[in-house]
């Protein structure tokens, strides 16, 4: 095949090559040299590597797993407590997101102070407080509260005692509905979520350029 004769030919050049009367190092190996010919004869293209975005199940998993985990757990624990203890499901919904509220908001503020303790290491004393404080306004609270607000005072309470009143006569049927419930509340909340951030962003990429302009 072409291309190989091609590449027999780079090998066989010598190791050293004089240009412009200095001596450079001319080096091949099986990676960087590639000659890549199209069916009428093309010109040479070298490979190039391109990295592997992660995918969004890797960005959520690192972002909000931990955090999901033990939501849940605090969820099904408020549920339980205020189905059994009242008999209400308006109840048991209400305590249920509560709790979630606490585990979720837990794991995401011991996540976020660490990370922004990570980021502002070169900083000390005030500076690195204002600059903490922003870096986690900016990267989770800003997003995660504007869901809250929709989502702790409406959708979720009504998702979980609405959902499990519609299957309480099936077998098993409140604890069902307590699953497909919080399945529905969190699409909305994750919905929300993401707009939010994207409005955050956004802010921050118009706040920047101006405030460099009306600098010295």
């Amino acid at each position: 095949m072409r291309h190989e004769a091609v590449y027999q030919e780079l090998r066989r050049l010598p190791p050293q090559k004089c240009v412009g009367g200095k001596m450079s190092s001319l080096a091949f190996d099986d990676t960087a040299v590639a000659a890549v010919t199209s069916r009428g004869g093309g010109a040479a293209a070298a490979p190039q590597a391109v990295g592997r975005p992660a995918g969004w199940w890797q960005a959520w998993r690192a972002r909000f797993g931990l955090a999901e985990v033990c939501g849940t757990a605090t969820a099904v624990a408020g549920f339980a407590v205020g189905y059994l203890q009242a008999g209400s499901l308006l109840a048991a919904g209400a305590l249920a997101t509560v709790c979630e509220a606490a585990g979720f908001y837990g794991c995401i503020g011991a996540k976020t102070v660490a990370a922004a303790r990570r980021v502002t290491t070169h900083l000390s004393g005030l500076r690195r407080l204002a600059s903490g404080a922003w870096h986690a306004v900016r990267e989770h609270l800003a997003s995660c509260a504007a869901a809250e607000v929709a989502d702790g005072f409406l959708i979720r309470p009504g998702c979980l005692a609405g959902a499990a009143w519609l299957m309480r006569s099936l077998p098993g049927g409140v604890w069902l509905g307590f699953a497909v419930g919080k399945a529905v509340a969190d699409v909305a909340w994750y919905g929300l979520e993401a707009s939010a951030r994207r409005g955050v962003a956004w802010s921050a990429s118009v706040v920047r350029p101006t405030a460099r302009e009306s600098g010295p």
